[in-house]
């Protein structure tokens, strides 16, 4: 057997969180994909190694091996591969395996492992760097009617990765790099008792990097009621994701487009009033 699974290489290794596309975009990764697995000798090997009469080997023996399983044919016999169980309910109506040869185009209820599903499988497996935010005054220390500014302690990279399938036996070479680019931070005050109750900020690069600092901003969340246990801020980023179907960061970039991704983070912040006395 000649065994095939796509390989990644990250830009990003640290702590974080997994990338995500906002709902609205209507977008998951792939749920299956077909990866060549077998020569037609290996298959024929595989199949009746498990041939048990009267069961389903028995019948797949009959469908795949009705031509001999091809065996001096060129092309390679290709294994379905749905690693979630959502992939496996969406894929159940597919063949487990298919005869795919080096001139046969991809097809609809053939997804072939291209370019295209392996910048869905980057995508899915990019980890980002959490928002690592300071907020004045400091979370606990919140004051009502007082601006929250935003600064980060760590400005955040382009983070990128690379998903690539190589199989010199069946001369196949495919990869394809996704590239994620900070653009927007998003602050949600986490209640209605805010005023503004969000704010959205542009990020700014240097560097390489790329950051934001709210002093004298024209918009900073505001909290007009105390609350002793804590709102629930939420800071998100928004990333620009791209594609090239190359194992090159800074290829070109291609389409379809993928969209956006974020990152977010939850802080707890106390809310008192400022009690000034007068004498």
């Amino acid at each position: 057997m000649i065994g095939t699974q796509v390989h990644y290489e990250q830009s990003y290794t640290g702590s974080g969180v997994r990338m995500t596309a906002p709902a609205t975009a209507n977008w998951s990764p792939p749920l299956c994909w077909y990866e060549p697995e077998f020569t037609p000798a290996e298959f024929s090997d595989y199949i009746n190694n498990h041939y048990v009469q009267g069961s389903a080997w028995e019948t797949m023996g009959q469908d795949y091996g009705g031509d001999d399983f091809h065996k001096g044919d060129k092309g390679a016999w290709w294994q379905l591969i749905a690693p979630t169980a959502a992939g496996s309910d969406a894929c159940a109506a597919l063949d487990p395996w298919k005869w795919i040869t080096p001139e046969q185009p991809s097809t609809p209820d053939v997804p072939t492992i291209d370019p295209k599903t392996l910048a869905g499988l980057a995508f899915d497996k990019t980890i980002l760097p959490e928002p690592d935010i300071r907020l004045r005054p400091l979370a606990q220390n919140q004051l009502v009617n007082l601006d929250t500014e935003i600064a980060f302690d760590k400005a955040l990279p382009k983070v990128w990765v690379t998903a690539s399938l190589d199989n010199a036996a069946f001369g196949i070479h495919v990869a394809a790099t996704t590239a994620a680019v900070p653009q927007r931070l998003v602050i949600d005050a986490g209640t209605p008792y805010a005023d503004p109750a969000s704010c959205t900020y542009n990020l700014k690069a240097s560097g390489g990097s790329y950051s934001v600092n709210t002093k004298d901003a024209d918009c900073n969340v505001t909290y007009t009621k105390a609350s002793n246990a804590g709102y629930s801020l939420k800071a998100t980023v928004v990333w620009k994701v791209i594609w090239t179907p190359s194992a090159d960061p800074a290829g070109a970039p291609s389409t379809p487009a993928l969209p956006d991704g974020q990152s977010s983070r939850q802080f707890t912040v106390t809310v008192r009033e400022d009690q000034t006395v007068n004498r």
